[in-house]
């Protein structure tokens, strides 16, 4: 019995060290393109990072993580630019971090954007299993929604 454990935790840690080595490989910050209107208004918006999205004809954001999301915490940063490209902090920002194929599970529940002395907005995201991951974000001004979107990754 004590051979045949041996061989099961054996198993178990090379599996885990192919996962943590794939996860480890380094994550391109993509260039900043910008999605069109048409295409945001064609249903619920899946946002990737880097790429500019306008919120109406008045803001747009760009989107990243401080590093690859992997297992503990990653730092979601937003930036919020008006129409002449200034950079703004009118907006308030919301982010609903969750696991779509176990929804609820490891809910964060709705958690407001904090502001850094930059003018960034930040969110920690913590991701506590692997799998697929989803930030729901939502934009308002004044306390009324302008703008909804979904960032999905794989852990």
């Amino acid at each position: 019995m004590p051979g045949k454990m041996a061989k099961v935790i054996g198993v178990i840690a090379v599996a885990l060290w192919a996962i943590s080595s794939s996860a480890l490989q380094e994550c391109p910050v993509p260039a900043v393109s910008e999605v069109s209107a048409a295409e945001q208004s064609a249903g619920p918006v899946v946002l990737k990072a880097g790429q500019k999205y306008w919120i109406g004809d008045q803001y747009y954001f760009i989107y990243n993580f401080d590093k690859r999301p992997q297992m503990g915490t990653v730092i979601m940063k937003i930036q919020v630019f008006s129409k002449d490209g200034k950079q703004d902090t009118s907006l308030e920002i919301t982010g609903d971090v969750d696991m779509p194929s176990m929804k609820g599970a490891h809910s964060s529940g709705n958690q407001i954007f904090k502001i850094n002395k930059k003018g960034d907005y930040l969110l920690p995201v913590n991701v506590v299993m692997p799998g697929e991951w989803e930030v729901v974000l939502n934009f308002l001004k004044d306390k009324k929604p302008i703008f909804t979107g979904s960032v999905r990754f794989n852990v």
